[in-house]
Formats: structure tokens, C-alpha cells, sequence
């Protein structure tokens, strides 16, 4: 392969990454084109009608979703608007009775009933996100009152989940026991119910499984490079475009990885080889990270260039505030930490992490100790895939397994180095453990099928066998 044909699907990412952000902005100049007075009316009846209330955290409540704070603020995008058109699309307005951190949707109710000039709001453009979110919304509520677009998002991913589930088919056994480990996981551990009605969190959620879903429906087509790089760069682009900082988008780079590699390893002979199943994974990531990096780089550029240099300012204070809080717990301060001995890196990442864990009743239903039973059978699971390893006769078991475990330690990765953000909002980022969980049960049934097929056979040892039965 020369240097033009390795180049070929690079480019063709780069393509449809750019074409996806001029729809991107064709779709935000769409919201701020549409008539408010609507979608004022929908959200008006909605407060009458108990589908929307003014508390911003309804914590474990399926009605209105875990997080009505994100929601009313999505509310409020879609029906603020004044006269730069442009502006509205890169940066919609929203007004806070606060700083923003209390009154998110008695703030929208207020507004909505009375407008803007009836009390002294704090007002901003909210540049940091592409706000994908807000076209679904506005297009749900174009045909449907709040409460029904809320049971469409998350019949919806349910849906999907089950796809996912079944999108291996049996062709292989392999790949089919790790598909719907994703997908039963996620039917039951992935809080679906608190977070499928959210319009902030269920977009992202449909399209990180419905990505995995065509992955593995359309695996003989999309495992080359001239398919993979530009399907991963697209995939990573849609995250980013409907990522309200969820977690959506390592939960998807966590099941994209191991789950390229199984792909390739389920391959025919010779081309099953871990070697090749690696290159892939990690040209997979590196698309992804590509589509996800230059879509946000897009959208930065156009609010600088729309709103002006206060909106680039305020994704850099962000990003550096959720990166680097304090020196205490900064992954920058590394060799400040280390040396004064106040706080470790090592005990902050530790404690970052436990600090996440600890919500995993949002993953059970409210109870604490069905969450430790949870994550006592995701560890046996990992437990009894690893002894399989140990003992198995395939000899590309380990290799296996290490693909498997690439997927949580992405997760690990990002939660370390976003520890201020993922603590914050741990109630929310502890449904990464998607990842950790699904892969476990995924790694032990993909080990126990390959045990039960017995051990592969080299390319010179399966051409030997074909003779021998002709």
C-alpha cells in the first residue's frame, strides 16, 4: 500500500467530519429560526401538567429524569432567542437567577410565563458545546407535549439496546456473547430509566449503542481501514455534537476499542491475527479521536469567529477548571504534588475514583448493597475470564483479554484526567461503568467460547486439515 492509498481514508474522514459540521450549524441556525411562542406553550403545559417541575434534581425518578437541571436548560436554548440569528445558533442565550448552580428550571418556568426583563438575570451565551441536544428537543416538541418526546427518547434507547444485543447475530458465538453483554447491561445497569427521558442525556446514549449496533451488523464491510477510519471519525464527531459533558463520549471510545478488535478477531484465517485486530482497534481510536477533536476545534472556531474572544475564553476556563482545579489534585501539578507529599497524584486518582464508585446505587435502583453485589459480579466476572485465560490452550487468549481490558482502562483514563468534572457530576459519570461491567461478563463468555471450539489453528496446520478431509 503506498502512501496515497494509507492517506485515502484519513481524508475521507476529514471530509465527513467537516460535512457534519456545516449541518451541525445548519441545524442550530434551524432552532434559532423557529417560532418560540410554540415551544413556549409546550413547556407552559408542561409545568401544568406535572411533567415538568421546578426542582432541578428529582434524583432517582423516572417521570422526569434524573436530570432536569441540564433539561431546563436546553428548554431555555431552544426558546431564548434575540436578533443574531448566527449567534443564537453557536451560542444560544440563557438567563440564570444565580450563578447557574441552583433554580435552573423555576428560572426557565419564570421566563417562559413572564420573560426575561421581569427580574435581573444573569444572561450568557452557552458557546462551550455544539448543543446537538437542542435540535432534538426542538424537533420532539415541533409533534409532541414534553412528557410524550420524553417516553419517545427513552423507548428509543431501550430499543436500541436491544438491537445492539442481537446485531452480532450467529455467525459468531464469539461476538454475539459480547454484544449482548453490552446490551443486557445496559438494559439493566445503565440507569435507563432516571436518564432515557432526559433530552441531555438520551440522544448521546442512543447514538453510542445504535455506533455499536451498526459496527457489529455491518462488521464484513466497515473492519476495513477505506470504511473504519471515516465510520469512527463520524461516530466521534456525532458524540461530541450531542455531549453535554455526560459521558457518552468515553463510555463510546471504552466499547469502540474492544470491540473493533473482537471484530477483527473474529475474522477467518490468517487475517484473525491479534496483530492486525490491534492496528485496527487502535486506527479505530485514533479516527474517533480525530472526529471527536476536530469537532470541537470546528465549533470553537465558529463561536470565536461569531460571538467573539469571551467565547473561546470561556471553554479554556472550563477546560482548565475541570482539568486542573488545584495543585493538590491536579494531574499537572504531578511533580509539585509528589514532592511537598500533602497529596499524592496516586491518592488523588484513587480517591477521584472511589468517589465515583460510590454511586453506584444510581445503577441499582436506589440500593447501596445490590450496587456492592453489582460490582462483586462485574470483579468475579473479570476474576474467572482472567483463571480461563490462565488455563486456556488458545494461544491468543491473553491477547484477548488485554483488548477486553483496554475498554475500562480508557474509562479509567478519562475519569483521572477530568477528575474535577468527574467528581462533580458523579452521579451522572458513574454510568461509565457500562464499560467495566459489559466487558467482564463480555471477556468471560468470549473465553468460554473459545475454549469450547477448541484451539485455533495456524494458517499452515488449517491448509493441512482441508487436504487430509479432501
Amino acid at each position: 500500500m503506498n502512501r496515497r492509498q494509507a492517506a485515502a481514508p484519513w481524508l475521507s474522514a476529514l471530509i465527513v467530519v467537516g460535512l457534519m459540521n456545516a449541518a451541525f450549524l445548519l441545524l442550530g441556525i434551524w432552532v434559532a429560526t423557529l417560532p418560540r411562542e410554540a415551544m413556549k406553550q409546550r413547556i407552559t403545559e408542561a409545568f401544568v401538567s406535572g411533567d415538568l417541575i421546578e426542582n432541578d434534581w428529582p434524583w432517582l425518578e423516572s417521570r422526569h429524569g434524573f436530570d432536569q437541571y441540564n433539561d431546563c436548560s436546553i428548554l431555555q436554548m431552544i426558546t431564548n432567542h434575540d436578533g443574531d440569528m448566527l449567534a443564537n445558533a453557536v451560542g444560544p442565550l440563557i438567563y440564570n437567577a444565580n450563578r447557574g448552580e441552583t433554580d435552573k428550571c423555576a428560572t426557565l418556568r419564570s421566563i417562559v410565563r413572564d420573560g426575561p426583563a421581569a427580574a435581573p438575570y444573569l444572561s450568557f451565551r452557552y458557546t462551550r458545546y455544539w448543543h446537538g441536544y437542542d435540535p432534538v428537543a426542538a424537533g420532539l416538541l415541533q409533534v409532541a407535549s414534553v412528557g410524550h418526546a420524553r417516553q419517545i427518547l427513552r423507548t428509543t434507547l431501550y430499543a436500541v439496546l436491544i438491537l445492539l444485543a442481537l446485531s452480532a447475530g450467529t455467525g459468531s458465538p464469539r461476538l454475539t456473547a459480547v454484544g449482548a453483554s453490552i446490551g443486557v447491561t445496559g438494559l439493566l445497569f445503565w440507569a435507563v430509566p432516571y436518564f432515557g427521558p432526559n433530552f441531555s442525556h438520551a440522544p448521546g446514549d442512543i447514538v453510542v449503542i445504535a455506533g455499536l449496533a451498526a459496527l457489529l451488523y455491518w462488521r464484513e464491510r466497515l473492519v476495513r481501514p477505506s470504511a473504519l477510519v471515516p465510520f469512527c471519525a463520524a461516530y466521534g464527531g456525532m458524540l461530541v455534537y450531542l455531549e453535554f459533558l455526560t459521558g457518552q463520549l468515553p463510555t463510546a471510545a471504552g466499547l469502540l476499542f474492544p470491540v473493533v478488535y473482537l471484530i477483527a478477531r473474529s475474522r477467518p484465517a490468517p487475517d484473525d491475527a491479534p496483530p492486525e485486530a490491534w492496528r485496527l482497534a487502535f486506527t479505530a481510536a485514533a479516527a474517533f479521536g480525530l472526529g471527536a477533536v476536530l469537532t470541537v476545534a470546528i465549533k470553537q472556531i465558529l463561536a470565536l469567529v461569531i460571538v467573539g474572544p469571551e467565547a473561546l475564553g470561556s471553554f479554556v476556563e472550563y477546560l482548565e477548571r475541570y482539568i486542573n482545579p488545584s495543585p493538590k489534585a491536579s494531574l499537572r501539578h504531578f511533580g509539585e504534588t509528589w514532592a511537598s507529599g500533602h497529596d499524592s497524584i496516586l491518592w488523588s486518582s484513587l480517591r477521584a475514583l472511589y468517589v465515583v464508585l460510590g454511586e453506584g446505587y444510581v445503577l441499582t435502583y436506589g440500593s447501596h448493597g445490590a450496587a456492592l453485589l453489582l460490582y462483586a459480579a462485574g470483579g468475579a466476572a473479570w476474576a474467572a475470564a482472567a483463571y480461563r485465560t490462565w488455563r486456556s490452550s488458545n494461544r491468543w487468549a491473553t491477547s484477548d483479554l488485554l483488548a477486553m481490558a483496554a475498554g475500562p482502562a480508557i474509562v479509567i483514563a478519562w475519569a483521572l484526567v477530568f477528575q474535577t468534572h468527574t467528581t462533580l457530576h458523579k452521579f451522572w459519570m458513574v454510568r461509565m461503568a457500562l464499560v467495566p461491567l459489559s466487558m467482564g461478563w463480555g471477556a468471560l463468555g468470549w473465553q468460554l467460547i473459545a475454549d469450547a471450539g477448541g484451539r485455533p489453528l495456524r494458517a499452515g496446520q488449517a491448509a493441512a486439515v482441508q487436504v487430509r478431509v479432501s
